[in-house]
């Protein structure tokens, strides 16, 4: 036993130094040297937006696609804004004349946890107990679509397009009227909105 522990107590020593060491070294190195280049922007376009207004909406949807069924509900967010960087503005006289531009009605699955939940699918038609039961992601991909463009039209025949443009007449008066210090007239050529 004596023995033996007169060679453990030397190999543990020497495995502790030799840790020690290995530590102190990483410590004290230099750390590499990183070279930044300077950046060239590609492509920026830059876009100024009035938002008139933010979109939540849950909805369910049962849709067949190539002999199968599905039902599920999805989370949807987004918004109604005008892009006023392109906006008409006839400054001349001592009133400014603005034309509201076009609406950017824009809808997609949120970012929330189960946003996207499919609540059950079924094969349909002859042979369908051969047939899977699961929607591939290009299935499911169209139902989505479906479900986003219908979004978009429900948007603009429950008003909510015609509400968000009356807002921004609104709005866009205030900020111009701020902005000029001259009394603004905002019109709106399509107050229901441009469905695309």
């Amino acid at each position: 036993m004596i023995k033996a522990l007169k060679y453990i107590i030397p190999l543990v020593l020497f495995v502790a130094i030799a840790f020690l060491g290995w530590q102190l070294y990483k410590y004290f190195q230099r750390p590499e040297e990183i070279e930044v280049l300077p950046s060239r922007p590609g492509d920026v376009k830059e876009m100024a937006r009035l938002c008139s207004m933010e979109i939540y909406n849950e909805v369910s949807v049962l849709d067949t696609v190539n002999n199968k069924v599905m039902f599920a509900v999805q989370k949807q967010s987004g918004s109604i804004t005008f892009d006023i960087e392109n906006i008409q503005i006839d400054d001349s006289g001592d009133t400014i004349k603005i034309v509201l531009p076009r609406e950017i009605v824009e809808v997609y699955e949120s970012n929330e946890k189960n946003a996207w939940e499919v609540i059950d699918t079924k094969a349909i038609g002859p042979m369908a107990f051969l047939r899977s039961n699961k929607f591939t992601t290009a299935e499911e991909n169209r139902v989505k679509s479906k479900l986003k463009a219908k979004a978009i039209r429900r948007l603009y025949s429950n008003g909510t397009v015609r509400q968000a443009r009356k807002d921004a007449v609104e709005n866009l008066t205030r900020l111009m009227e701020g902005v000029y210090r001259k009394p603004v007239i905002v019109t709106d050529p399509t107050p229901s909105g441009t469905p695309n």
